[in-house]
């Protein structure tokens, strides 16, 4: 994801292989930093088989390392079961749904890398095994030491975060994921700044459109090298998220090809808006509440599975936010009723897609009241959101390359109701919403949270060029800085609201490669 202009000027810095920009939003897990005693090793995932696991729902620990000064510290990681589709790699999660990881193996190591699935980024880092910053005490690295075959250059690499930053240099072996083990020049991060020991991934893979880059990319990236190797059958992947709460543990990276058995019905593809970022970015048709649309149909998503949230300009978020009775606002944050089963929507391509009170409410904060997954902030154009994990876990997604794509899918198998919806309990049973605008057939899912594609063409013409981004901090204590109405507490359709509460937006990143 791009970070604000106003952040460009501070970190000028000459372009050499990797993207001029890149960012995620995950919130901060709390994994009790520091508390572990004895550290634990995970179960070495098999990447050279496609059975599946045995123990489909075991909580799993980060390898460490065996390094000097290593800390034990121990990260949860819930393991997805291996896909049964070839060419298809699990992806694993903190156990919180809001960080998605796959696990990798680098040249001749043994040991396991997750790397956080990232479509808005095109690039691949790993922390490198020089790197002696306290972050990397907790992390896998990677290095000579682990590798006869790595080659090391003298390039570098800067990466700066609103609240952190990463450097290191370039190498170049074999990436190992799922059966397939194409050459790769990657980053071998050196510094890694200590707010990496929040999180559990070991570096970052990039699968975002860096082949539309233009000056920007002078190395291939993951998607490349595995189209060119011949190792997929199409340059594409699609991606299916689980949810913890489910249990199904089935979150899974397809490549080259998409798996049917993943969506019901066809898939509804959306063309893609030509920029020169890499981003995967759509038009989109509308979003409301329960069938009640705002008529906001002028807006673009830059599709993010690296993002936890969905982010967008203040304005959009109120509109959306009145929908949802007893909702209060703080500035950029909103809170919902706990209690809520008012369903979020959000079209593409002429179809609706519910997004489920499993994942747009958040954390409780007292009182009935809990945080709301749907942000009020302008990362980019004051008409682009940034549209992340709380509607991806609801849809099966493909990104096609070659067709410049992005295709849903309905997630889970179901029938066809008219007028009805989904459930945000665990037993996804269907239940009534009241009368919505119009009789929509809605495909009830099987588990909490799975999209309901509203077959109904919607109407209004996304925007086929965004505009220019508008300034908005990365970092989430800037608040001073940020563009939009002053800081106010209200509650919709009720009057003020409770003392505001605070928003942990971890991590605005952006890469600088010199």
């Amino acid at each position: 994801m791009r970070i604000p202009s106003f952040v460009y000027a501070a970190a000028c810095l000459s372009i050499s292989i990797l993207p001029t920009v890149t960012a995620f939003y995950p919130i901060t897990p709390d994994y009790g930093r520091g508390d572990s005693t004895k550290s634990q090793r995970r179960d070495p995932r098999t990447f050279a088989s496609n059975a599946l696991t045995t123990n489909n729902r075991k909580r799993i620990t980060l390898p460490l390392r065996k390094v000097p000064l290593r800390r034990d510290n121990i990260y949860n990681i819930l393991n997805s079961n291996n896909p049964t589709q070839e060419n298809s790699v699990a992806i694993d999660q903190d156990g919180t749904d809001m960080s998605y990881m796959v696990a990798v193996k680098f040249g001749e190591s043994q040991e396991e890398y997750h790397l956080l699935l990232d479509s808005a980024a095109s690039n691949t880092w790993v922390m490198s095994e020089s790197c002696m910053t306290e972050a990397c005490k907790t992390h896998n690295l990677f290095g000579n030491g682990d590798s006869s075959s790595l080659k090391t250059e003298d390039t570098k690499f800067s990466i700066t975060y609103g609240t952190g930053s990463v450097s290191g240099t370039i190498g170049t072996d074999t990436i190992h994921i799922s059966t397939m083990s194409p050459t790769l020049t990657f980053g071998l991060a050196t510094n890694v700044s200590s707010e990496f020991s929040s999180y559990p991934m070991d570096g970052i893979l990039g699968i975002g459109r860096g082949d539309n880059t233009d000056g920007t990319i002078e190395s291939p990236t993951i998607m490349d090298v595995l189209s060119t190797s011949g190792s997929i059958k199409s340059k594409l992947y699609a991606i299916h998220l689980s949810r913890s709460k489910d249990g199904l543990n089935d979150g899974e990276l397809n490549l080259g090809e998409i798996n049917k058995d993943r969506f019901n019905g066809e898939l509804n593809y959306v063309p893609t808006i030509p920029n020169d970022t890499g981003f995967w970015e759509v038009g989109i048709d509308d979003i409301g509440v329960d069938g009640t649309m705002t008529g906001i149909n002028d807006r673009t998503a830059i599709l993010d599975s690296g993002t936890s949230f969905i982010l967008m300009p203040e304005g959009d978020a109120v509109s959306v936010h009145e929908l949802i009775p007893g909702y209060t606002q703080s500035g950029e944050t909103f809170t919902v009723p706990c209690s809520t089963t008012k369903v979020v929507q959000i079209a593409f391509g002429g179809q609706r897609y519910n997004i489920s009170t499993a994942d747009y409410i958040g954390g409780e904060l007292g009182n009935g009241k809990c945080k709301s997954n749907i942000i009020g902030r302008q990362t980019f154009g004051e008409k682009e959101w940034l549209v992340g994990d709380v509607f991806l876990k609801n849809v099966y997604s493909v990104f096609d390359f070659d067709n410049s794509q992005v295709g849903f899918g309905v997630k889970g198998s179901g029938k066809q109701q008219s007028a009805s919806s989904i459930s945000s309990s665990a037993s996804a049973t269907a239940t009534p919403i009241g009368e919505q605008s119009s009789p929509i057939p809605t495909f009830v899912p099987t588990s909490a949270g799975e999209a309901a594609s509203n077959s109904l063409p919607i109407g209004g013409s996304p925007t086929a060029n965004p505009t220019s981004p508008s300034p908005a901090p990365a970092n989430p204590t800037a608040q001073a800085q940020q563009p939009g109405r002053p800081q106010q507490s209200q509650e919709g359709g009720v009057g003020r609201t409770s003392s505001p509460f605070a928003f942990t937006l971890a991590l605005g990143l952006m890469a600088v490669f010199v």
